[in-house]
């Protein structure tokens, strides 16, 4: 496969995917320990390098300012029950050590069980002193339930050993900082099903840091924050199945969604997106086979486009791309089989699948 674009920041050097999975990880057990199971996701995913291989989705970011060479601040988005195992497998091969920062997506078991383990950073201060935590008060409340020791040390049983973590609380509404330097990071608050009430939607956040806005865990994105993710040079966004979920983007809603983005980027004189990246994705699809598809179901909307240079108005790909009956065949194909491959196009963003262990680096624009 031809390199990824390099997406371009004023801030961010580099994004590594620690996980691209669900909770429930993959290889799924139930697919490798059967005796007539069929799943050629799962049964890849055991070989060694496989992308296949998918620990809870998990994000690892490095930024600096171009003018300040020891302005080095990295920032951990999610830690989830998977984090340490991605840690050690990562953090040595990418030379990888402190954590200045940890964003909090909510409170679902892949994006905080991990949190204990983050004593290892800081018992005896042997990487650092403390790891500050971003979170919003409801997943606070669920994260107080789940390590109340972590929250108030003088809770702690046995020898009393935990991790030093510094709580700050934040609203989806309004920017913070981070870091030394005060990075700033725009909540991007999404609905990620329902609350457990069933009435309620159940909100998650993503983040957009610099040029990259980043949302892991949805089934619909507010127009506000839609609205925040413009100007964006990079979006990685979920993309859990083929078929519909009540929780999460299906693969065919977040190339919809990216498509619209894209769009409005166009209509507001912004440059498309240079690189889209689906995470949080299932068992249920095979990396190799779903990223070929989908890069044919792309060229195929390229060359669409430039024969109907006056179908760029809204929604233009509705003309050519069937989104529901895609989830129903679970099979990315525009409405008519072409096998026409058209050049880069503004309207058409590049969108792959992310996998574990994927580095993307930026380019570093002028201020």
């Amino acid at each position: 496969m031809a390199p990824l674009p390099r997406p371009t920041s004023q801030w961010l050097d580099q994004v590594l995917f620690l996980g691209t999975g669900t909770s429930s990880q993959v290889p799924a057990i139930h697919c490798i320990t059967g005796e007539e199971t069929e799943c050629v996701t799962c049964h890849d995913a055991i070989r060694p390098g496989s992308k296949n291989r998918r620990f809870c989705t998990s994000l690892f970011v490095v930024g600096s300012h171009p003018d300040k060479p020891d302005s080095t601040c990295t920032i951990l988005i999610d830690c989830g029950k998977s984090f340490y195992e991605s840690a050690l497998r990562f953090f040595p091969r990418y030379h990888l050590r402190r954590i200045d920062a940890v964003l909090l997506t909510h409170g679902h078991a892949d994006a905080i069980l991990g949190l204990d383990d983050l004593r290892s950073w800081t018992m005896g201060g042997c990487i650092q002193g403390h790891v500050d935590v971003y979170l919003s008060h409801e997943c606070m409340e669920t994260v107080q339930q789940t390590f109340p020791y972590l929250i108030d040390r003088s809770r702690a049983t046995g020898g009393g050993d935990v991790g030093a973590l510094r709580w700050h609380l934040i609203d989806s509404h309004k920017p913070f900082y981070v870091g030394a330097d005060q990075i700033e990071v725009v909540p991007l608050p999404v609905e990620h099903g329902f609350s457990s009430g069933g009435h309620k939607p159940f909100e998650c956040l993503g983040f957009r840091i610099d040029s990259m806005s980043y949302i892991s865990d949805c089934h619909h994105i507010p127009e506000n924050t839609l609205t925040r993710m413009l100007g964006s040079d990079m979006v990685i966004l979920d993309g859990l199945m083929m078929h519909r979920h009540k929780s999460h983007f299906s693969i065919p809603q977040a190339i919809d969604f990216l498509l619209e983005l894209s769009l409005r980027h166009s209509q507001s004189g912004l440059p498309t997106p240079s690189l889209a990246l689906l995470t949080d994705i299932t068992h249920r699809v095979e990396h190799e086979r779903t990223e070929a598809d989908l890069q044919r179901l792309l060229l195929g909307m390229r060359a669409w486009l430039q024969q109907h240079s006056n179908a760029t108005s809204s929604r233009w790909w509705h003309d050519v791309w069937d989104l529901k009956e895609n989830e129903t065949t679970r099979r990315l194909a525009l409405r008519s089989h072409t096998d026409a491959q058209g050049p880069a196009h503004p309207l058409v963003p590049p969108i792959h699948l992310a996998y574990d262990g994927l580095p993307i680096p930026f380019v570093k624009r002028d201020t």
